[in-house]
């Protein structure tokens, strides 16, 4: 880990995600903002952090956007959701968005049965 700055998402998310070492390296002022951002709006408060990883993990499914809906399951994962926690948001978010809100999370649900080394797991 080179910089300083990604222990903060070491520590939040139990690792540093591949584009956010490309965004410091290219632009580290958009890095901040980015590291800022998610201070912010991802810290414990009327909803845990682990809830609001939920939340964006079932916003990223209905985006279509399956590197995302894996980091964000990972994070959720880091700060205590279950297996069970995670495809129970899934299906809500499948309720709202449709069965393609499930294909975007196939990687995340091979991971949660297991068909996924998890050192392979949101690596990007």
């Amino acid at each position: 880990m080179p910089y300083k700055e990604f222990e903060v998402f070491t520590k939040k998310m139990g690792y540093v995600p591949q584009l956010l070492e490309l965004i410091r390296e290219t632009d580290p002022e958009m890095f901040e903002t980015i590291s800022n951002l998610d201070k912010v709006i991802l810290k414990d408060g009327a909803l845990s952090e682990k809830h609001k990883r939920l939340i964006a993990m079932c916003m990223a499914a209905n985006q279509q956007c399956d590197k995302c809906v894996d980091v964000h399951a990972k994070a959720a994962m880091y700060h205590g959701a279950t297996k069970e926690e995670v495809m129970e948001a899934l299906f809500v978010a499948m309720l709202v968005g449709g069965a393609p809100c499930l294909s975007a999370a196939r990687r995340t649900i091979s991971f949660l049965r297991g068909e996924m080394d998890p050192m392979d797991f949101a690596g990007e």
